[in-house]
């Protein structure tokens, strides 16, 4: 499975959604409709599965689930 893959899959675990219902393009807040409280609790979640840490200036950068999995991708590289 592809790294995109398991990232989709954690975070619609996060969000009670299915993986199917997971779109790259949507917006967190917009779309979605997570709080900063919810975002930084995803991103807590993530880090948590993955074995990554995140910057404190990084959060602000995610507005897309694409941006997000883009971060984690990064983040796995390291």
């Amino acid at each position: 499975m592809s790294d995109q893959k398991k990232i989709i899959e954690a975070i619609a675990d996060n969000l009670g959604l299915p993986p199917a219902d997971i779109d790259v393009e949507s917006h967190l807040q917009d779309d979605l409709g997570l709080n900063a409280v919810e975002i930084a609790d995803l991103l807590g979640d993530l880090a948590e599965k993955f074995g990554i840490v995140f910057h404190s200036n990084e959060p602000a950068q995610v507005k897309t689930i694409g941006d997000l999995i883009e971060l984690v991708e990064d983040k796995l590289l390291e």
